[in-house]
C-alpha cells in the first residue's frame, strides 16, 4: 500500500518558494545571491497597524473567533468594497481567511468536480494550475500575449468557454505578468460571462494587487459590471497592499450568503478561525487614513522601479520587456538572448525526460543563479501546460534599488557570457529547481 494518497501526485508548487533551497545552495558556495524570486514587499507593515495588533495581545484578545470573521472587518471590508466598486455588498457575503490563497482553495473545493473544466490565465499564478490537476479537473489555460499586453478579452475567452466550463478565474493586476484589464476588457468579457452561463459557473476574480496600479490608474473590478457580482467571487487581501505577507489575512466577497456560508465551513474545518488580533489590526489598516498615504508612497517607490528595470532589460540586447501596468513585477521576453547563448540549441540535445522538466527560460534561469547570482523565476513556473516555446522570465520589484541595480547588472553580464553558459550545460547539474539535491 502507498503512504500517500493519490491525489497528492497531481499537487503542484510555487516554485518562487520552492528556489530557496537553490539560493541556500548557492549562498553555502560562498556566492552573494541577488533575489528577484519572491514577491513580497521589502517594505515593512505601517507601525500603526502592527500597534494595534500589540494592543489587541495586550489586552487579551486571543482567543477563538466567528470562523467567518470578525463582524467589525466584515463591515469595513464590505464598505471598502462597496467604495471601490460601486457595488452593494451585505457583510454576510463576506468571509474571512488566513491569506486570499485559502479563497483559491476553498472555490475548488466549494465549485469543481473531477472532469469540470476549469479556465486560468497562463502565464499565471502557479496556484490555479496547482488546483486545477489537483481536482482532477481539465485545465484550460487561456494563453496571455505579449502583444496584447497581457490582457484578453472576449474573443480570447469565448471560443474556451464549453457546457462543462465551472469556473474563470481572472487576475488582473497580474502576477507574473503586470498585465492590468481595462474597463472595456471587463465590460467585454463579461458580455460572454453572462451568455454563455447559466448561472452554474463561477469567476473567481483575483486582486490581490488592487492598489499597485501605476501612471495615475485606478483598479477595475469585473464585479463592477451589471450582472457579474452574482456570479463572481470578489479576492482580496492585505498581504500585497500593507506588506502584511507574514500575517496571513485574506477575503472572500462571495455571491450569495449561501456560498459565504460554505467558506465559513471550509474555515471551520481547515483553521478553525483567524487571529482575532490580527483581524482587529486588519479592520485598522483600512480605516487609519494614514495608511492611505503610506500605500501610496509605496506604490510610487514600485513605478520607479519598474521604470528603471523595464528601460534597463530593454538595452540589453536580446532581452524585450513590456512596461507592466501594475503588481510589483517584469516579465521579459527572453528567446533571443536564449538564442545568443546556444540555450535553445542546448535544450533540443537533451534527453526526452529531461526536456519534460525544464525548458530554455528554465535553463536561462539555473544560469543566472548558480553562474551569476541572479534568482529569477522561469515561464514554466508560471502555468506549464502549453508551455513550451514562449521563452520569459519573471523578476520581482519588490526590491532597493542597490538591489535591482546590482540585479540588472549581473543579467546584462549573462547575457553575453556564451562561454559561461556552455561551461553551465557541460556540467549538467543544475537544469531545473532541486536539481543535484540528495
Amino acid at each position: 500500500m502507498d503512504l500517500f494518497s493519490e491525489r497528492t501526485q497531481f499537487l503542484g508548487t510555487e516554485s518562487a518558494f520552492k528556489i530557496g533551497e537553490d539560493i541556500r545552495r548557492c549562498e553555502e558556495s560562498g556566492m552573494m545571491v541577488v533575489k528577484l524570486n519572491l514577491g513580497e514587499p521589502d517594505f515593512s507593515s505601517p507601525d500603526n497597524i502592527n500597534e494595534v495588533a500589540v494592543n489587541e495581545i495586550r489586552k487579551g484578545n486571543t482567543h477563538y473567533a466567528d470562523p467567518q470573521g470578525i463582524i467589525s472587518l466584515r463591515e469595513r471590508i464590505a464598505n471598502q468594497v462597496s467604495e471601490t466598486r460601486g457595488i452593494a455588498v451585505d457583510p454576510e457575503r463576506v468571509v474571512v481567511s488566513t491569506g486570499a490563497k485559502s479563497i483559491i482553495s476553498y472555490t475548488f473545493l466549494g465549485y469543481v468536480n473531477r472532469g469540470d473544466e476549469v479556465i486560468y490565465p497562463s502565464p499565471g499564478y502557479p496556484i490555479y494550475e496547482s488546483w486545477v490537476t489537483f481536482m482532477e479537473a481539465k485545465p484550460v489555460p487561456l494563453h496571455l500575449e505579449e502583444s496584447k499586453r497581457f490582457r484578453f478579452g472576449a474573443r480570447d475567452l469565448e471560443h474556451l468557454i464549453t457546457p462543462k466550463t465551472k469556473l474563470i478565474v481572472i487576475n488582473s493586476p497580474s502576477n507574473p505578468t503586470g498585465g492590468v484589464l481595462t474597463e472595456d476588457d471587463l465590460a467585454d468579457i463579461s458580455r460572454v460571462v453572462l451568455t454563455k452561463s447559466d448561472g452554474n459557473m463561477r469567476v473567481l476574480s483575483d486582486e490581490i494587487y488592487e492598489d499597485i496600479v501605476f501612471d495615475g490608474r485606478k483598479h477595475k473590478s469585473i464585479a463592477s459590471v451589471p450582472g457579474m457580482m452574482d456570479r463572481t467571487i470578489v479576492m482580496s487581501g492585505h498581504s500585497k497592499s500593507y506588506a502584511m505577507t507574514g500575517w496571513r489575512l485574506g477575503y472572500a466577497v462571495m455571491p450569495t450568503v449561501e456560498e459565504a456560508m460554505l467558506f465559513r465551513q471550509f474555515n471551520i474545518n481547515f483553521i478553525s478561525c483567524v487571529s482575532p488580533f490580527i483581524q482587529e489590526a486588519g479592520r485598522a489598516a483600512f480605516e487609519n487614513r494614514e495608511n492611505r498615504e503610506i500605500v501610496a508612497s509605496m506604490v510610487s517607490e514600485f513605478q520607479k522601479r519598474r521604470d528603471f528595470v523595464v528601460d534597463s532589460l530593454n538595452r540589453i540586447e536580446g532581452i524585450h520587456c513590456v512596461k507592466p501596468e501594475g503588481a510589483f513585477y517584469v516579465f521579459p521576453n527572453i528567446q533571443e538572448v536564449c538564442k545568443k547563448l546556444g540555450i535553445i540549441d542546448a535544450y533540443e540535445t537533451l534527453p526526452d525526460e529531461t526536456r519534460k522538466s525544464t525548458s530554455p527560460s528554465s535553463l536561462f534561469q539555473m544560469f543566472l543563479l548558480y553562474h551569476h547570482g541572479v534568482a529569477t523565476m522561469d515561464r514554466r513556473s508560471f502555468g506549464s501546460i502549453g508551455s513550451e516555446g514562449e521563452h520569459y522570465i519573471r523578476l520581482s520589484t519588490a526590491a532597493s534599488m542597490d538591489v535591482l541595480k546590482e540585479g540588472m547588472r549581473r543579467i546584462e553580464k549573462a547575457a553575453k557570457d556564451s562561454e559561461g553558459f556552455r561551461g553551465f550545460f557541460e556540467r549538467g547539474e543544475h537544469f531545473y529547481l532541486g536539481a543535484g539535491e540528495h
